[in-house]
């Protein structure tokens, strides 16, 4: 999961999305440019003009825009010389797991999927950058390896846990938070300390505690002595409260037992 991921939910909420019409395979995004999205959540409804944590939505066009155009530099890359090398260089401008696997989504099953992009017309269009992009479904294997290549390169050891928050370090200032779980998974590491990417996880592992919310947490596990640690975590939501989730597990447990297994 990107450590960004709440952010980006933020920008999508500001984003008006729709078909050109019933039955339509074209969709159309609005993304008001001079709308604003904040780096940290607001009980605002709109982030104010002074937020010095608030970025344009213009700025963070450009930034998928010039994303997308270097994941297509790379399929350029794969398709002359079959190296993933060009998925693995580009990270640094803006190539990542997450815009694969969207792309992906775009291109399965599409003889020919189009991407334009058409800027205000009261702004200046942005320098050095492309606005329109094709995609075909025999896109999707390459797409799918630096996919796979891109998720190892972030961590060899990346897993998901789901849980009970027993342990709240105090916070540090500068540090995003550090917080114990016992798993509730039946594989795996029975408790493990968690810390986070990302300091306004850091509230939701509260309220997950105070709440006794069961908690699911994503992040890179090593082992420490005998100690289990999650570093660069993300909180990825919670998921009711635990008895809900074990009554939920249990019926879950009870059903798969009662299959027959005709095969």
């Amino acid at each position: 999961m990107n450590r960004h991921g709440r952010f980006a939910s933020r920008y999508l909420d500001r984003v008006m999305m729709g078909q050109t019409a019933p039955g339509s395979y074209i969709v159309t995004a609005l993304a008001p440019p001079d709308d604003q999205v904040s780096l940290k959540p607001s009980t605002d409804a709109l982030p104010s003009a002074w937020d010095p944590g608030a970025i344009r939505l213009r700025t963070v066009n450009e930034a998928v825009a010039h994303a997308v155009g270097a994941t297509v530099e790379a399929l350029e890359h794969y398709r002359s010389s079959g190296s993933l090398a060009g998925f693995e260089s580009g990270v640094v401008d803006g190539i990542s797991y997450e815009m694969t696997n969207a792309i992906i989504g775009i291109a399965t099953n599409a003889d020919e999927a189009d991407l334009t992009i058409e800027w205000d017309k009261a702004s200046t269009p942005p320098v050095n950058l492309e606005n329109h992009f094709e995609f075909r479904a025999s896109d999707v294997p390459t797409l799918t390896q630096a996919a796979i290549r891109l998720a190892e390169d972030q961590s060899t050891a990346q897993v998901s846990i789901i849980g009970r928050v027993h342990l709240l370090a105090k916070k540090q200032a500068g540090s995003p938070g550090v917080f114990g779980v016992d798993a509730l998974q039946s594989t795996g590491p029975r408790k493990v300390r968690v810390r986070l990417a990302d300091e306004e996880d850091y509230h939701e592992a509260i309220r997950a505690h105070e709440e006794d919310l069961a908690i699911q947490v994503s992040g890179r596990l090593e082992k420490e002595g005998n100690l289990s640690w999650l570093y660069d975590a993300t909180v990825i939501r919670t998921l009711g409260s635990l008895d809900e989730y074990e009554a939920s597990r249990r019926a879950r447990s009870e059903s798969n037992t009662d299959q027959l297994d005709l095969f």
